[in-house]
């Protein structure tokens, strides 16, 4: 039992050494989704940008319970504020160009917006949520 052991250790311990991939702290590894309010912010990971969604531009989204020839559009717009310099305006949409954007090395991707048009009742604009993706470029779905 104890060879067993001591086998399964040197083999944890062997895979451990042959990694040779370094990753520093501090260091963006994979893409983050958020869910935000109008006014609330994020920061990618290691961005040199906070990302803020501002509101719901427009929402033409065809609602429930209708039948559309065209399934609309929702844009949102958003703000990066930027560690150094002014703030950039930029609309991400549900369905038409762009859906992501590209800054400083990093990605925002509209990923959906909530809530989903409902026929006969209109959609308060502060009860929108963005659901955003982001990480560095090299992560892009």
């Amino acid at each position: 039992m104890r060879v067993g052991i001591g086998l399964l250790f040197a083999i944890v311990l062997a895979g451990c050494e042959e990694r040779n991939e370094v990753i520093l702290p501090g260091t963006p590894t994979a893409a983050v989704i958020v869910d935000l309010h109008p006014g609330q912010t994020f920061r990618p990971p290691g961005a040199p940008f906070t990302a803020r969604f501002d509101s719901v531009t427009s929402d033409s989204r065809c609602p429930l319970g209708v039948q559309c020839i065209w399934a609309g559009d929702g844009a949102t717009g958003l703000s990066l504020v930027w560690d150094v310099g002014p703030a950039s305006a930029c609309t991400l949409h549900t369905t038409l160009a762009p859906k992501i954007i590209t800054a400083g090395g990093y990605y925002i991707q509209l990923i959906e917006l909530d809530p989903y048009p409902r026929y006969g009742y209109p959609t308060n604009p502060a009860a929108y949520i963005a659901v955003l993706q982001s990480g560095p470029i090299g992560y892009i779905d």
